[in-house]
């Protein structure tokens, strides 16, 4: 396990929000979705779903706000959606 998570702290250029997924779903089909973890910056909005069933096990962002890119991306790794969001909202 990393000791340092980049972008699960806030900071005075990317702010973290989370949004609670449905219990009535999870009660229905538990792991089907992740809280939606939303990250934001002047440049957008992006959330982001960890590894679960909609995502076919891969971490899944999608930009919401700023059309900072288009459709849905999914990663394997933490540190590369992290690397991605960062450089999206940042640069």
């Amino acid at each position: 396990m990393r000791s340092e998570v980049k972008l699960l702290i806030e900071d005075n250029k990317i702010r973290r929000k989370i949004v609670k997924r449905d219990l009535e779903l999870n009660s229905i089909a538990p792991g089907l979705l992740s809280d939606s973890h939303r990250y934001s910056s002047e440049k957008g909005l992006i959330s982001l779903l960890e590894p679960c069933g909609a995502t076919m096990g891969c971490y899944e962002i999608f930009c919401i706000n700023g059309n900072l890119f288009h459709d849905i991306e999914r990663y394997d790794t933490l540190e590369e959606v992290e690397n991605r969001i960062e450089k999206l909202l940042l640069l």
